[in-house]
């Protein structure tokens, strides 16, 4: 180690020494720096930095707010009205453009003899992913929570969606296998439920692609399975009309 320092020591004097003795080298040094014209080009050549890019901006939509209500006109099919039903006013707000995401509220009246008036704020938020590369693949992921007026009683729940398309040879329908599991969380009892649904999807859409509203019609069967119960099976017919946003 003493040896590379003297060393070092013997060398630096002689370095500066020979470098001195080169006028031209410094002064032109000195005059590429001081007396040179200071352009882009130079600025480009001589002089590095990190270009900063300017943070994302959260952009603000007021388009996907959500109303709803149900129970509020009593049917007159006496089919449908074998037991009292709630009364339900809610609404959902979509704050962030760039994010799937939606908080609201719900006011429920209870369809029995106390006829108890209750509160709760929601939230959900998803995610979702089609992969070409694997077929069409679809990927989703969703959670749900909600808060209640009565005993603060707090719920959340998480599923995952994963779809495979199958071909069809029916023009306008989609159909796909998807499975479907979810993880819940309620307070109130203290218990985790756990739920996987396999179903069979079938999609049509109905109408022009550039109509005011969208319309789905879904058809639906498979079977749910959860822990400690038989497994039961479901067919569904259901019609879905959403604005075209």
């Amino acid at each position: 180690m003493s040896f590379h320092l003297s060393a070092l020591r013997l060398c630096l004097p002689a370095s500066l020494a020979f470098l001195s003795l080169l006028p031209g080298a410094s002064r032109a040094a000195d005059d590429e720096i001081w007396n040179s014209r200071i352009t882009q080009a130079w600025l480009d050549d001589h002089v590095a930095f990190a270009k900063r890019t300017p943070p994302t901006r959260l952009r603000y939509s007021l388009g996907g707010t959500q109303v709803w209500s149900n129970g509020l006109v009593p049917s007159s099919f006496q089919a449908f009205a074998t037991a009292p039903s709630d009364q339900v006013v809610g609404a959902k707000l979509k704050p962030f453009y760039d994010f799937s995401f939606l908080i609201g509220t719900e006011l429920v009246r209870s369809g029995d003899t106390t006829r108890i008036l209750s509160s709760n704020v929601n939230w959900e938020t998803s995610w979702s992913r089609n992969l070409q590369r694997l077929g069409g693949l679809k990927l989703g992921v969703a959670t749900t929570g909600s808060v209640g007026s009565q005993d603060a009683v707090y719920s959340q729940s998480v599923s995952g969606t994963l779809g495979l398309p199958l071909a069809m040879p029916l023009e306008k329908w989609t159909m796909e296998i998807r499975l479907s599991p979810s993880m819940s969380l309620n307070t109130s009892n203290g218990e985790i439920g756990t739920h996987l649904t396999s179903e069979i999807v079938s999609q049509h859409v109905l109408g022009s692609p550039v109509s005011e509203f969208k319309s789905v019609l879904n058809l639906k069967l498979g079977y749910d399975l959860a822990p400690d119960t038989r497994p039961a099976a479901f067919a569904g017919l259901e019609i879905r009309i959403t604005p075209n946003l």
